[in-house]
């Protein structure tokens, strides 16, 4: 009796901790291959297909060391995500390009996609969020 007791006191806490949370998780970019310290990343999270490298949610991180620089962005809603980051050197707030639209910045994608001949597709760089999470970017 007892046992049981305690066994259904267990769930009902889960059931609470889980009902109090709301759906709202947090996600931690960890961003790492920085070749310098110069300028800023600029982190977004975009939460679909749709809006995928036109509207997203961003922050600016400074580049204290070229270790790695870890984002958090919080109270994100389960779902599916990609998250794409441009390390803009020269603080200009765009991804700098040379001949042929070729990047002159360094980026990256979630899952470390690459596109072919542009960028990664939200496709290769989706995941899922459905508590809290902690990705890496290995930026090129």
């Amino acid at each position: 009796m007892k046992k049981s007791i305690l066994t259904v006191l267990g769930i009902v806490v889960a059931t609470l901790s889980i009902l109090a949370s709301d759906g709202q998780n947090e996600l931690t970019v960890v961003i790492k291959n920085m070749k310098s310290t110069e300028g800023v990343l600029e982190v977004t999270l975009f939460d679909s297909k749709g809006n995928w490298l036109k509207d997203g949610q961003m922050q600016k991180a400074a580049i204290d060391n070229t270790g790695e620089v870890i984002v958090s962005f919080k109270d994100v809603p389960s779902g599916t995500y990609a998250v794409a980051v441009i390390h803009d050197a020269n603080d200009n707030g765009e991804l700098d390009t040379g001949a042929f639209g070729i990047p002159t910045e360094a980026y990256g994608f979630s899952n470390d996609a690459r596109g072919m001949f542009g960028p990664a597709d939200f496709d290769e760089s989706q995941f899922e969020v459905n508590q809290d999470k902690q990705i890496e970017i290995n930026i090129k």
